[in-house]
């Protein structure tokens, strides 16, 4: 009896070495597959990556006496724009700061003179990045990333 006892445990442990080789080489595969097929960095990336808000508000238009230029001559600027984020929540405080962000719009475009309304730096309006500026400043937080310009004359 005894060694019939010792002969089952000793094909008990085999069964489990066999099951565990086996189980290693299936989850070996499983991984090697998902990470040479880009499964893997597709899921880790999904995990880290938080969920993007846009919000694109536009604001009514702005009639503006421009700077004098040298020859004293001012004058208007008409301009529409759209204020644009990424940040969750940012419509509703967008439009609870409508006076707000106007007031900044309206500081920096009346400091302007004609030539320096179309000024480009870098492919893109040096107002823009001064419009956003200000914006983010007054609303005292970085919550507008572009602004766009839906109209513009000048006169």
């Amino acid at each position: 009896m005894k060694t019939e006892d010792k002969k089952e445990k000793q094909g008990t442990k085999r069964m489990l070495i066999i099951v565990a080789i086996l189980g290693a080489i299936v989850i070996g595969a499983v991984v090697s597959f998902g990470v040479t097929s880009g499964k893997a960095a597709e899921i880790i990336e999904g995990l880290s990556k938080k969920e993007v808000v846009e919000t694109t508000v536009p604001l009514e238009e702005f009639l503006i006496n421009l700077a004098p230029e040298k020859s004293g001559r001012g004058n208007y600027l008409k301009i529409e724009l759209s204020v644009y984020s990424t940040e969750k929540d940012a419509e509703e405080e967008i439009n609870k700061n409508i006076p707000q962000i106007r007031d900044a719009v309206i500081n920096v475009l009346r400091t302007k003179s004609a030539d320096s309304v179309f000024q480009k730096e870098e492919d893109s309006l040096v107002l823009k990045k001064e419009l956003i500026s200000q914006i983010n400043k007054t609303l005292d937080e970085p919550l507008i990333s572009d602004v766009f310009i839906t109209n513009i004359v000048m006169q």
